[in-house]
């Protein structure tokens, strides 16, 4: 390791190191979910949260990590936590109101929240929010205009919670690396707890929804020139302005002027990944060198036909998990959350969103199929027939190959407690898809 250039890759290990020794007083953890959050000339700051020990929690902690690049020293100013004064201040910002109370809420994979009521209407909550991905005033433009769009406001296809801007705070964001963002509290259940459970005919209903929403987003024009990569958006008195920047939720890079280039990323990324996963010591033994010399070697045959498939705005993680729907009425959309994972992107990019809805929930994130899923697909792509006759060019089954192979070629390490039947299936949908894209493209 160069001491004087610290890459990330590198920052990466030397993380992973500090944290699996004990660094954050946790060494018997299992896991640990982590995010970059700053990256300068000088270091690295990561978001890093503990997960697995023997009592776990529902509220991990996440800590901050700060990594020197020159020297390579790590050190961690404690817990990423929101104090209640300044709970108070950004509510009293945000809003005009008076916090009276304050409990944890539910954390994403890219903040931690807080569920807040107020002295003014007892009646009404509100959540904090402290994000580490995502600029939070680009955020806030961003879903401004999504509403605006004339299939969310006909359709109410895209329903969005209400959020209430923080003065001041793309500065302080922009200072310290975390985003703070106030949005109104929507009751209901996320749609991952009971989706699986709906009856054929309600899954039906709901993925019609689902196919609605992404169209939505799907429909709004971006800037020319074209571009792939991080949507960013700023309000200029009526008029809000999308730019296209690097893409940072998978690390892809960017921004990319040819789909070509955005699969070659994306598969090179997931190459790497597969390279530092754990724990699938069988799977790499068997495929990690061919896999290897292919990407090396053969990305040159991406077909220039991939250029046709349209590039569009996209939520990147538009899954059930991301949706909240009444907890009378399951088919009913309330919110739908998770709107720093926003891009440019090629429309099929969505594949992994939109097989959670077909795929029964599984550990190595590709379960079996549910009963008539060919008759799930056919509802979503029959709700939006324009998209769907793109869906069936040569264009994109040529992008779904490839971006396809990108995302099985790393499985998820094999829980050691699987019975033998379990721990053969697996790997299986990961084993079908590379190998079967290596016989066609090697």
């Amino acid at each position: 390791m160069s001491q004087n250039n610290m890459t990330e890759d590198e920052a990466l290990s030397a993380l992973m190191s500090y944290v699996f020794s004990g660094g954050l007083g946790a060494p018997t953890v299992k896991d640990a979910g982590y995010s970059l959050i700053e990256a300068t000339p000088t270091s690295f700051s990561w978001s890093v949260a503990l997960d697995g020990g023997e009592e776990p929690s529902a509220h991990p902690d996440r800590y901050r990590v700060n990594i020197d690049r020159h020297s390579g020293q790590i050190s961690s100013p404690g817990p990423i936590v929101i104090s209640e004064t300044e709970q108070a201040q950004a509510i009293a910002s945000a809003t005009g109101q008076t916090l009276t109370s304050s409990t944890r809420f539910l954390d994403g994979a890219h903040s931690i929240s807080y569920k807040v009521s107020v002295e003014e209407d007892p009646n009404i909550a509100y959540l904090i929010h402290l994000r580490h991905h995502g600029n939070v005033a680009s955020m806030e433009s961003l879903i401004t205009r999504l509403g605006k769009t004339p299939q969310a406001l006909n359709e109410n296809a895209l329903p969005i919670p209400a959020f209430f801007p923080i003065p001041g705070e793309r500065e302080r964001q922009e200072s310290t690396g975390l985003g703070r963002q106030v949005s109104l509290f929507v009751p209901g259940v996320l749609a991952s707890t009971i989706y699986p459970n709906l009856s054929h005919e309600d899954k039906l209903a709901f993925i019609r929804k689902v196919a609605l929403a992404f169209s939505a987003s799907w429909n709004i024009s971006l800037p020319d020139p074209i571009r792939i990569g991080g949507l960013q958006a700023t309000t200029d008195g009526d008029e809000i302005i999308l730019d296209v920047q690097a893409e940072r939720h998978h690390g892809f890079g960017g921004p990319f002027l040819s789909v070509r280039e955005y699969l070659e990323s994306h598969v090179q990324t997931s190459f790497r990944a597969l390279e530092k996963q754990q724990g699938i010591e069988e799977f790499k033994k068997k495929y990690l060198k061919r896999i290897g010399n292919f990407v090396r070697t053969r990305l040159h045959k991406i077909s220039p036909i991939v250029e046709d498939v349209p590039i569009v705005v996209l939520h990147s993680n538009m899954g059930p998990h991301n949706i909240i729907v009444s907890s009378d009425e399951p088919t009913t959309f309330k919110a739908i959350i998770g709107w720093t994972c926003v891009a440019s992107e090629p429309f099929l990019a969505v594949n992994r969103s939109v097989e959670a809805y077909f795929r029964e929930p599984a550990l190595n994130g590709f379960g079996p199929e549910y009963d008539r899923a060919k008759e799930l697909r056919e509802a979503f792509w029959g709700a939006i027939p324009y998209w769907r006759r793109w869906g069936e060019t040569d264009a994109s089954h040529v992008f779904r190959e490839w971006f396809r192979f990108g995302l099985f070629m790393k499985p998820e390490a094999r829980p050691a407690d699987l019975s033998e039947a379990e721990s053969q299936a697996f790997w299986s949908e990961n084993v079908r898809v590379v190998e079967d894209f290596l016989d066609r493209y090697e």
